[in-house]
């Protein structure tokens, strides 16, 4: 059987408008071979000119990025949840001082623990349900501990950890679009320190600390609304949001990879950039009250 000429050439033919109540020919080439350009002189000259030429590139099936995809080795970044919510973001990975050999998943409460109605053993599937997965086939790990959101008094973290399934790789330290994630870092102590994350949402994103040691946060839960003291705001660098809904419980990196905070809200308005303020537990604080170690 003889090739489709268009096929081999990568000629795409269509319809397109022209002037007033006229049609031109729509011709999308996808790379610029000579084979493709001898192939549209002919199809030009047969339309008599009365064509739209455009080269569109390779053309590829769309795909969720990774950080919504299925991770096997899990990766920091990714899409991850309790098997019941939508989905949130894998923090990063900790040991358990309890049990040193433990490699545990770091993440929010209510990425993990379903805002503290989950229950330990409880399954954790990757990517979360919104990006597909599901329970059990996408399991990876299952709820070990959280620590409580309070209502009626101020919280301070929102964080649980999962423990990891024996057949899961993880990729322990890759920052995918950064680098690999150099330790624990200093306490934010001032404002300007320059941080990155990488969510499940929006990917690899560059900010600024604007404020430290914030009181009164009221976050919207469903549980309600939950204050939240000794929080650290951060604004977008550039045009763009430092983060969106999804990438909750993403490790929030410094200049030296290293981690200092833990995302857990944000909201849209707000910020230099107008891009809305995110924020986040101080880590230690986190990995304190969780009894873990990064």
């Amino acid at each position: 059987m003889r090739a489709d000429p268009l096929l081999a050439a990568g000629i795409a033919l269509g319809v397109a408008g022209g002037k007033g109540s006229d049609y031109r020919l729509a011709i999308r080439a996808q790379n610029r071979t000579g084979a493709i350009m001898e192939e549209m002189e002919k199809i030009t000259e047969a339309a008599r000119g009365e064509v739209d030429i455009r080269h569109v590139g390779s053309i590829r099936k769309q795909q969720p990025p990774w950080h919504r995809s299925r991770n096997r080795p899990l990766q920091i970044g990714g899409s991850i949840g309790h098997f019941l919510i939508t989905a949130g973001t894998l923090g990063c990975f900790v040991r358990d001082r309890n049990d040193r050999d433990q490699t545990l998943i770091l993440s929010n409460n209510h990425v993990l623990a379903d805002e503290n109605n989950a229950t330990s053993g409880d399954s954790i599937i990757q990517p979360g349900r919104v990006d597909g997965g599901h329970n059990p086939g996408h399991q990876v790990g299952e709820l070990l501990r959280f620590v409580a959101l309070a209502t009626g008094q101020p919280n301070q973290v929102d964080c649980a950890v999962a423990t990891i399934g024996e057949k899961v790789d993880i990729e322990a330290y890759e920052l995918e679009g950064l680098g690999s994630l150099n330790g624990l870092g200093q306490p934010i102590v001032s404002d300007g320190v320059k941080v990155s994350k990488v969510g499940r949402t929006t990917g690899v994103t560059h900010g600024l600390v604007t404020a430290f040691e914030v009181d009164n946060v009221i976050v919207e839960y469903d549980m309600g609304l939950l204050r939240f003291d000794n929080q650290i705001e951060i604004e977008g660098a550039g045009p763009d949001p430092f983060s969106r809904g999804g990438d909750s419980g993403s490790a929030i990196i410094d200049a030296d990879l290293a981690a200092v905070a833990l995302l857990f809200a944000g909201g849209e308005i707000g910020g230099s950039n107008g891009q809305g303020l995110t924020y986040a537990n101080p880590l230690q604080e986190v990995l304190d009250a969780l009894d873990v170690d990064l």
